[in-house]
């Protein structure tokens, strides 16, 4: 066990005034022994690990069973023993009674009390395990280990949503990735499309290009294989643009703001969307003589249709962008921008070369020229012997074209596969299609004479590790070949220009005086995408664009201020924990199946053009598939408690040093906790409201042996009968999901209904409703309908 402090509390504000101090560094300890449990086995990462524990047990008050007010008022520190054997407890709340009777054996119900029951920690074994072995969702991990593994005693109601997903955290948009899918599992196509737009305004591109580092993260790749994300994106991005009239909407407002943009790559189409649907007035200006900037220039027409990108950027003029094309802007014209407009937001991407730090590098060219010029007017180099120095996406993209213009192209590449940073699925396209490889060599002269050209390379050997994570390159001595070839082109890292903007932007060592949270140069110019970072990804560039038009739209109307659908602090929907009964997932997901087939051009069809699209997109059967296979990732632990479901049945409130809080709304699931309570506030009592008359309950357990305190399934139930018909009901499952489950189908079902076994057996069908197995619990659903319709039949 680490070092922690011990504060032991006289009274209640002296204990939250120190949790109050210390945050999430501060725990309550009082009857329990989880606490200890879990700092004794370093079940937790050190982020977590308590450094003060604060003893309640001698705050006066606290715990005492008295009747007053319309209410049964329970303090705190009630011993579950205490509570089990009081008389009144007894004749008046008999649910009550017995949960605390069979919360476990005497000696732990003489020790444990009514807060330390209902703000226990959840018991799956992957959280328990020792010394945090199992990085979970519940201590701020990725996965729910138990989803694809041993849920004997899990959930049957499906996932608690924790935090953002592993999927969103690992896109550069953060989107909401299981909510859409979760929306065309319900059929809602035209929702998942809006959901995606929001976070993501050229999906349609995004699913061609992408690098789809969420797919990489997707939990079910470790049960079978990830859900095809992208492909599911660019179906939905395509139905976009087959009305985008329906999506890309002028506002209903006009700010009268003006915000020029420079650069019509994703990153300055990204943030004309942003600030256009926040009522502003956006232009973007291009230098070349079409918008799309390296989506239309670097990125090869069989991954990105030339056609497609016009479809994009009318939909954003349809909206009411306007492009001004054609025009390069220079100091002089930056200067009258800055003028003319209220904001200006540069996104002129990295698109100068650099050199390879070679002999003879004049005879060299540029690879992203290459890609420039045969998009505009393509180079016929039938048979041609051409060297790509790189290996990046570049690189590919030109090996690529090379082989549809007839050219033989050998990719050198000064580390090995496993560090190339271009997207797999290219790099394995490229192998299919013929490209040469040539890895851990590094060309350090090139000699032109006549039509030919000789590349003087070595061989390199991995070192240790750089700044960029990967092995450091060193040249193998001795190790000099020559590589006879008719061109070399250079596919390595480019650079921005920044020559056009103001001295005092760009600092002495050649960087921008750039504020990296706000993307501000100054108070009105911005800048963001590959020209701030260097070349980086599309769904990077297009995260640049709408965290800048974020900022601009502050500038512009105020700090109050914020884009459409997101809240000021610019927090979206999967950034945010959502706990809600039931996260949607089908019982259909948890059968084993792979990726469907994606639509593929054959080999020689695809080396046959430049421009015809390679890969097709999904239909809406495959889609709906592939939406199904998502588990919606969440928590399957569940809430343990059996106190919980009994004060739930009986409408209880729970009061706090802050607050009073219902019973059923005091639950909750997130990283290591399942209560409702902040970090400086603590439970003081439990009401409990005065039953009517006619009210009758009980209270039903099923676990492995009595003296255990782990429920496989509980069940209380509360019912208030006139004349043997029930005019109300609350019935509570618990150890079924991660919150304490009311099985509101079975209450209605009830009411207004005589009980007896026909009734009962009903009911509890109807509260099964949603219920499913994971892979080996389906046994609990039968044992929580036999629960559900003995504890009615034991009110009646």
């Amino acid at each position: 066990m680490k070092k922690f402090k011990h504060i032991s509390a006289r009274s209640v504000e002296e204990a939250t005034s120190v949790l109050e101090k210390y945050g999430c560094k501060a725990r309550i300890i009082a009857g329990g022994t989880d606490l200890l449990g879990e700092m004794k086995d370093c079940i937790l990462p050190d982020s977590d690990y308590p450094e003060v524990l604060v003893d309640i047990k001698r705050i006066a008050g606290l715990d005492c069973v008295r009747d007053g007010d319309g209410a049964l008022h329970i303090g705190a520190l009630t011993r579950l023993e205490d509570l089990a054997n009081d008389g009144l407890v007894r004749a008046k709340y008999p649910v009550l009674a017995e949960a605390a009777r069979r919360t476990a054996s005497p000696h732990i119900r003489e020790m444990g009390t009514v807060a330390g029951n209902i703000c226990q920690n959840n018991r799956c074994w992957y959280y328990w395990v020792q010394d945090n072995l199992f990085d979970c969702l519940r201590k701020g991990g990725k996965a729910c280990y138990a989803l694809t593994g041993d849920s004997r005693y899990h959930s049957i109601f499906g996932a608690a949503r924790v935090a953002q997903t592993a999927c969103s955290q690992a896109c550069p948009n953060s989107i909401d990735i299981p909510t859409y899918l979760g929306k065309i599992r319900e059929g809602d196509t035209l929702g998942a499309a809006q959901i995606l737009l929001r976070q993501n305004p050229v999906p349609a591109v995004t699913g061609r290009v992408c690098p789809h580092s969420c797919e990489t993260n997707c939990a079910r790749g470790e049960f079978d294989e990830a859900v095809s994300i992208r492909e599911v994106e660019r179906f939905l991005g395509d139905q976009i643009l087959e009305a985008p009239g329906d999506f890309y909407k002028a506002p209903a407002q006009s700010t009268g703001r003006r915000v020029a943009v420079i650069g019509s790559g994703p990153a300055g189409l990204s943030a004309a969307h942003y600030l256009r649907s926040a009522g502003h007035e956006v232009t973007v200006f291009e230098k070349m003589p079409e918008a799309g900037g390296l989506l239309n220039y670097g990125i090869p027409a069989y991954r990105l249709p030339r056609d497609l990108l016009r479809k994009q950027v009318g939909a954003f003029e349809g909206e009411g962008v306007q492009f001004a094309l054609g025009i390069e802007i220079d100091k002089e014209r930056f200067a009258e921008l800055q003028g003319d407009f209220d904001a200006i937001f540069v996104a002129t991407g990295a698109w100068q070369a650099t050199g390879a730090g070679i002999q003879g590098e004049q005879c060299l060219t540029s690879g992203t020229e290459f890609l420039r010029s045969q998009n505009l007017d393509p180079e016929q180099m039938a048979g041609k012997n051409v060297v790509i120095i790189g290996g990046g996406n570049t690189a590919i993209d030109v090996a690529r074209s090379l082989l549809r213009l007839g050219a033989k192209p050998t990719i050198m590449y000064r580390r090995t596969r496993a560090e190339m940073p271009a997207i797999e699925d290219e790099v394995k396209k490229a192998e299919e299609e013929g490209v040469t490889f040539e890895f851990l060599t590094q060309p350090v002269a090139a000699e032109k004479e006549g039509g030919e050209l000789e590349l003087t390379c070595c061989r390199m050997a991995l070192g240790d590790l750089d700044s960029s994570g990967r092995p450091r390159p060193v040249k193998v001595e001795g190790s000099e070949f020559a590589f006879p070839c008719d061109a070399v082109m250079t596919a390595i890292v480019e650079k921005p220009d920044y020559s056009f903007l103001p001295p005092e932007f760009v600092n002495e060592q050649g960087r921008l005086n750039i504020d990296d949270e706000t993307h501000a140069l100054t108070d009105s110019v911005f800048a963001g995408g590959d020209f701030v970072t260097g070349p980086a990804t599309v769904a990077e560039a297009v995260n640049a664009g709408h965290e800048a038009a974020r900022s601009i739209n502050t500038y512009l109307m105020g700090e109050d201020a914020s884009l459409p659908g997101e809240a000021p602090d610019g927090r979206s929907e999967a950034e945010a924990p959502v706990c809600t009964i039931g996260q949607d997932f089908s019982s259909s997901c948890m059968q084993p199946s792979g990726r469907v087939d994606v639509p593929e051009l054959s080999l020689a069809e695809r080396l046959r053009s430049l421009t015809v699209e390679e890969t097709g997109t999904l239909d809406l059967a495959s889609v709906e598939a592939e939406a199904n296979r998502c588990f919606n990732c969440g928590c399957v632990a569940v809430n343990s408690s059996d106190l919980a479901p009994a004060l739930v049945a009986l409408g209880a409130q729970i009061k706090t040093s802050r607050r009073t809080i219902d019973a059923e709304d005091f639950f909750s699931v997130g990283v290591n906790t399942s209560t409702v309570l902040g970090d400086d506030e603590m439970v003081l009592e439990v009401q409990v409201p005065e039953p009517s008359s006619g009210a009758t309950s009980t209270f039903i357990k099923f676990a492995i042996r009595k003296s255990i305190d782990f429920p496989v399934v509980n069940c209380a139930a509360a019912l208030d009968v006139e004349a043997g018909v029930v005019k109300s009901a609350r019935i509570c499952l618990n150890s079924v999901y991660g919150l304490p489950m009311r099985v509101t189908a079975a209450e209605q079902y009830l009411v207004g209904k005589t009980i007896d076994h026909d009734t009962a057996e009903q009911a509890a069908d109807a509260g099964m409703e949603g219920s499913f197995a994971l892979l080996t619990n389906r046994y609990k659903i039968q044992i929580a309908r036999t629960l559900v319709k003995r504890a009615i039949l034991a009110c009646a």
